[in-house]
């Protein structure tokens, strides 16, 4: 859609639909996030970053207590999560940096970018690993 020109507004209904895409999406593929990022894909760097900050905390808050009430979160997935925080520590400090490059009128294309460079992993995925 936005190849085509054809922007998207974060009004009630595209929010609503792009939250029922986004929990479809981080369901089947594990790749929510940019549904709602394509959403928000007009907006300032701060407003896009915030917005999707919020998100992830609350989508994983959720996801962490649907896990643990089935009995599928334990030692062994926090030992594996445990791992992931010293990439997410880099990213983190990383991030200051990307942030002043993409908030000079690039956040769109980073947007759009990030968002063709998922699909096309899930893609890759499902075809090459299924």
């Amino acid at each position: 859609m936005s190849v085509w020109g054809r922007r998207i507004r974060p009004t009630r209904g595209t929010l609503l639909s792009a939250g029922a895409v986004s929990g479809f999406m981080g369901t089947t593929a594990s790749i929510g996030g940019p549904a709602i990022a394509l959403v928000y894909q007009e907006a300032p760097g701060h407003t896009v970053r915030g917005t999707l900050a919020a998100y992830f905390v609350a989508g994983v808050s959720f996801t962490l207590v649907a896990l643990a009430v089935a009995a599928r979160f334990g030692g062994r997935e926090m030992k594996a999560g445990l791992l992931l925080v010293p990439p997410l520590v880099v990213g983190f400090a990383a991030s200051r940096l990307v942030a002043r490059v993409i908030d000079r009128g690039h956040t769109r294309a980073a947007v759009l970018g990030m968002a063709t460079v998922s699909a096309l992993f899930v893609l890759v995925r499902y075809l090459v690993f299924a």
